[in-house]
């Protein structure tokens, strides 16, 4: 007789039962342990997570002190209890643990771009920081049966710091005896009008700020410009009357205004053209449209500085010969030539942009014959004699580059800017130089004796001299925010040139006198000769400055000023 059902059930159920509790009890260690290591893992993720944050922050931060990188995301670790990690100046060992390592270079927002190849490291001007930090996880259960387990993590952040600035020179006031025929004449030849502006004409365009950006949108409805952006206005050229009919249009003051139509009435037939792409740069300002303005950033431009700029552009292919009616004690005439080189690519003379931009004034050659009065009591007691006095200069473009844009606190009233400033070198002779070479500026001129005195060929003197006036390394000037509010103008000098520019020819100056039948002395002639030059040279130099301020140049100077910037929001990129 068989077994029933129900018994065989109830033995299939205890072999079972036992071959589970069995199957368990085999298992169970390994079940512990993958728990074991789910918590260790869900452990490291949360740390990872937390040391990714304080990367990314860390970036920011990095980004944000682009010219202290290293030192700023090394302070956000620690203010966030993570101080053991040795900061890494080069790429180097970066498996090494503990290590925080921060590279400067340059990220590219182009979706054309793959986001992995946007930043490049060591790229200028810098305008983003990439960190990475590797430290070593904790582990709770399988730290005896595994290495210790390394996390890494990585962030990039950007910041685009901007300063707008320019370099020239600005005349402080204008003397009415002096300076304004001078400017008048000048700034006349090259605008290819004729200029009769009083003194108190020119003060009120020195004293004149406008908004840059206001004046390329009148200029862009002056000349019918179709543009969208204030880039594509600057692909333009415009004639020389739209652009100072524009500057009218913003003048800040009536007398201002009322000077700018009063030299746009002499324009608006020219055919001269200002190619403002060599005028002004605006950086990513450039890509805004039309009539919008930059958040935070102030972009002024002096009315006079923008005016000579203008006409020097405009005229700038053409050599400008003309005599001056100096109106300066102890000279009886002047007469310039003067020819402008080419501005170098990408070096305008106002620019809105970043860390490693560049400003530059432009190179000049000056060709001017003086006309002095007589040698005193020496000679004069035969015929007045008169000295002829050809003085020659060679100016190389003074230079301004941005050198760093921070806010070390984060506060607007922390803005710090500071750019690194050289006046150009100048050379200068007395001598004769071909003027009709003076516009290959591939090489110089030569430059030869001159004859300086010449009494019915009888009584001669002729002299040579050379002086240079050189900065070979750059000053740097520091703007804080007050500075930048006030538009306040930094100069930097050259530091071998303390006197005056003619007194520094006249101690070259080597002189050859011939005197026949006259029984003069050689040396009473050259000491007539070097008393009657050095009692001018005053008013020589006052001439020769007077004539190159007009045109944005100092001898042995760069005039920077910084008129807005802003520390851009730094934000994580990558």
């Amino acid at each position: 007789m068989g077994r029933r059902p129900e018994s065989r059930f109830r033995n299939a159920l205890r072999c079972a039962s036992g071959n589970v509790a069995t199957l368990t009890a085999l298992l169970m260690p390994a079940a512990l342990t993958l728990a074991a290591f789910a918590v260790d893992e869900g452990s490291l993720y949360l740390e990872r997570r937390h040391l990714q944050n304080l990367t990314d922050l860390a970036a920011i931060a990095a980004a944000a002190d682009i010219a202290e990188p290293g030192q700023a995301a090394e302070a956000l670790f620690k203010a966030n209890g993570v101080e053991d990690l040795t900061l890494l100046t080069a790429p180097g060992d970066t498996d090494r643990p503990n290590t925080l390592l921060v590279e400067t270079g340059r990220y590219v927002p182009d979706p054309d771009i793959a986001a992995a190849a946007r930043f490049e490291p060591g790229a200028e001007p810098a305008n983003a920081a990439r960190v990475t930090a590797r430290t070593i996880g904790t582990t709770y259960f399988a730290a005896r049966l595994l290495p210790k387990p390394m996390v890494g993590t990585t962030a990039t952040a950007s910041a685009s710091n901007l300063a707008a600035f320019s370099i020239g020179s600005r005349l402080v006031a204008v003397d009415t005896r002096d300076a304004a025929p001078v400017i008048n004449e000048l700034l006349g030849n090259l605008l290819g009008t004729h200029l009769s502006l009083s003194a108190m004409s020119y003060d009120a365009l020195l004293g004149a700020d406008i908004d840059l950006l206001g004046f390329l949108t009148a200029l862009a409805g002056k000349a019918h410009i179709q543009a969208g952006t204030y880039d594509e206005v600057l692909q333009s050229n415009v004639s020389i009357g739209q652009f100072v009919l524009a500057l009218a249009d913003v003048g800040p003051s009536p007398e201002a205004k009322a000077a700018l139509k009063a030299m746009a009435a002499g324009l608006l037939s020219s055919d001269l053209t200002v190619p403002l792409s060599h005028l002004v740069s605006l950086g990513p300002v450039g890509r805004l449209a039309l009539g919008d303005k930059a958040t935070g950033l102030t972009a002024n431009a002096d009315v006079m500085s923008l005016l000579s700029a203008g006409a020097i552009l405009a005229g700038g292919k053409h050599q400008v010969a003309l005599a001056l009616d100096a109106g300066l004690p102890g000279i009886a005439g002047v007469t310039v030539d003067l020819a402008i080189g080419e501005p170098p690519q990408n070096s305008p003379w106002f620019s809105i942009g970043e860390k490693g931009d560049v400003v530059r004034t432009a190179q000049t050659r000056l060709s001017l014959v003086v006309e002095v009065g007589g040698l005193g009591g020496l000679l004069g007691r035969l015929l007045d004699v008169s000295i002829r006095l050809p003085i020659y200069l060679e100016l190389a473009y003074a230079e301004g580059k941005l050198g760093d844009v921070a806010c070390p606190t984060g506060r607007p009233d922390s803005l710090r800017v500071t750019v690194e400033a050289r006046p150009g070198v100048v050379e200068a002779w007395i001598g004769e130089v071909d003027t009709a070479g003076m516009r290959n500026f591939a090489k110089s001129p030569s430059v030869l004796p001159a004859q300086l005195v010449n009494v019915l060929h009888v009584v001669t003197a002729t002299g040579t001299a050379h002086a240079t006036i050189s900065n070979p390394t750059p000053t740097q000037l520091v703007f804080s925010a007050t500075e930048i509010g006030s538009g306040a103008v930094k100069s930097v000098s050259t530091h071998n040139f303390t006197g005056s520019l003619f007194g520094s020819l006249l101690g070259d100056l080597h002189l050859d006198v011939k005197v026949g039948g006259l029984g003069l002395g050689l040396g009473d002639v050259g000491k007539a000769l070097a008393n009657t030059l050095g009692a001018v040279s005053p008013a020589i130099d006052e001439l020769l400055n007077e004539v190159l301020a007009t045109l944005g140049i100092k001898l042995g100077e760069a005039d920077v000023r910084v008129t807005g910037a802003t520390c851009g929001r730094s934000a994580l990129v990558q």
